[in-house]
């Protein structure tokens, strides 16, 4: 099932990462595009990544070969570049050259390798990753219970959501455990996993009449995640929030992703073009690769005004494009096809 605007959504969501730590790092237009907006282009991946495994795999019955197959699939996906990432961290982190070690993730030593390979802790953006791995075993779970306890899955979304809106979401561990860094990141991201389920459920269930739909509703949904920005809300409304832990932001988000993905209608050029589908299909190394690429040009003196963010877009799409194809696309080849064998002739979607 290929929902092409999926693609521009991705895209969307890494640029709202990209310019708001540029705009953070350079203070371009007093970081009004920056403050904490880059955490809503995360909040659009976990809902995007749980509304996208759910039609892909949540009506399909969850046999050994099936579940074997979402196994290899989601690992081919996330885990190549993110080990790439984290070792090449630490290894350039410990060169002699004083740019490259301002220029990589903070991961010092052995025991901030173990946590971030261990899926426990991630610095800076690499915190989304085990949140990610996390929640794909909740997933695998939940899909795996569903003809068996059919009132597994609404119970769980229940339970989340209720505890959630109830203001009593737990923060989760913050100090290290005998050196090793631990946070169990899921527990921020795991409202917008929720919610992206749901929206998966409603998907498969329900389309709007077409004489519902207007291409008005593409712009109704990307204003929302404007709206939303710290810098610019408080500017409008002089109010302030707490990014992970509001509900009102979680239902904005999610008001913001029903707008764009069942009430546009197809065909929208905001939406689908070919400059969206390539820049959804780097979207992951655009997100791992563009920090180091934004600290070394700090480290240059060259991350200021719009000049430097046309630089630093480019640099990174291309960082990423290189990426995409000599480590993504062949490393999720290899990993798919190991898993083809290991599992009869399942086909690895997502």
């Amino acid at each position: 099932m290929e929902i092409r605007r999926l693609n521009s959504l991705r895209a969307l969501a890494a640029l709202i990462v990209l310019v708001g730590h540029y705009s953070n790092r350079a203070q371009l237009w007093d970081a009004v595009l920056g403050t904490r907006a880059p955490q809503l282009g995360v909040m659009l991946f976990f809902l995007l990544s749980a509304f996208l495994m759910t039609i892909l795999y949540m009506d399909r019955h969850p046999t050994r070969d099936a579940m074997a197959t979402y196994a290899w699939a989601r690992s081919a996906r996330v885990l190549p570049l993110f080990v790439v990432v984290v070792l090449a961290s630490y290894l350039l982190g410990k060169l002699p050259v004083a740019w490259l070690q301002a220029s990589v993730y903070a991961i010092p030593d052995w025991k901030a390798v173990a946590s971030h390979l261990l899926f426990l802790f991630g610095v800076q953006v690499l915190w989304t990753i085990p949140a990610e791995i996390h929640f794909y075993a909740i997933f695998a779970l939940l899909w795996w219970l569903r003809p068996r306890l059919p009132l597994a899955l609404p119970l769980f979304c229940a339970v989340v959501l209720g505890i959630f809106a109830s203001g009593h979401w737990p923060l989760g561990p913050k100090q290290p455990i005998n050196g090793f860094p631990i946070d169990l990141p899921l527990l921020r991201g795991l409202p917008y996993f929720v919610a992206g389920m749901l929206l998966g459920l409603l998907y498969l269930r329900w389309r709007p009449p077409a004489r519902w739909q207007h291409p008005a509703y593409a712009a109704a949904g990307l204003g929302l995640v404007l709206l939303l920005y710290p810098a610019i809300l408080e500017r409008l409304t002089g109010w302030t929030y707490v990014m992970w832990f509001n509900p009102l932001v979680l239902l904005v988000m999610a008001l913001a992703f029903f707008c764009v993905v069942f009430m546009a209608p197809a065909g929208n050029r905001l939406l689908e073009s070919r400059v969206g589908d390539y820049l959804g299909k780097i979207s992951y190394s655009l997100y791992l690769l563009h920090f180091p690429i934004l600290l070394a040009l700090g480290k240059f003196g060259m991350a200021r005004g719009e000049l430097g963010l046309l630089l630093f877009l480019a640099l990174t799409i291309a960082a990423a494009a290189l990426s995409f194809r000599l480590v993504e696309a062949p490393a999720r080849r290899a990993i798919r096809r190991l898993g083809t064998r290991g599992h009869g002739r399942g086909t690895a979607a997502g």
